[in-house]
């Protein structure tokens, strides 16, 4: 087996990235994306102490599960980008349910809008597609669950000798 060139894995990523032009999935899944990085906002925002380290935190966790999400399609030769909403949704769920109520009605009304069109979207996705790819979305989504917990911890434990140093 030899060296594949560069255009052919620009080609692969393109196809990943768009569902080889399936509509309907490029609609479900970056409509999903949108909706996960705006409850991400809304639920992860506030625990950091300014923008700067929200964005480096979230452009890091994105450019981590496209990575991880490219690769896993490069080499079970599948498509799509529902690993990284997936894990986005299992973050922000454990973030929402583990934290002080949002007062803001609208906030609590997206992060339960979010996380019904992704029970939704993995529905759908459980009766069209293989039994793998719901399996792949709850491995993302318990991920995702599970990687909060971690941050979680180590945020509060660097706020701790934060606060111990002054």
């Amino acid at each position: 087996m030899g060296m594949q060139s560069i255009e052919f894995y620009m080609s692969q990523i393109q196809d990943i990235l768009t569902y080889n032009g399936n509509e309907l999935d490029i609609q479900i899944n970056y409509g999903m994306l949108l909706l996960s990085i705006l409850c991400w906002c809304f639920t992860v925002l506030r625990v950091f102490n300014t923008i700067p380290d929200f964005c480096f935190f979230t452009i890091s966790c994105l450019y981590i599960t496209f990575t991880i999400q490219i690769g896993v399609c490069l080499l079970a030769h599948q498509v799509g980008i529902s690993l990284v909403w997936c894990f986005m949704v299992g973050f922000a769920y454990r973030m929402w349910i583990h934290s002080p109520s949002d007062p803001v009605l609208s906030n609590r009304l997206l992060v339960l809008a979010t996380f019904g069109s992704a029970l939704w979207a993995n529905f759908y996705y459980f009766r069209t597609l293989p039994i793998i790819t719901t399996i792949a979305h709850l491995i993302a989504t318990w991920v995702g669950y599970e990687v909060n917990k971690i941050w979680i911890k180590t945020h509060q434990q660097r706020e701790e000798r934060q606060k111990a140093a002054q």
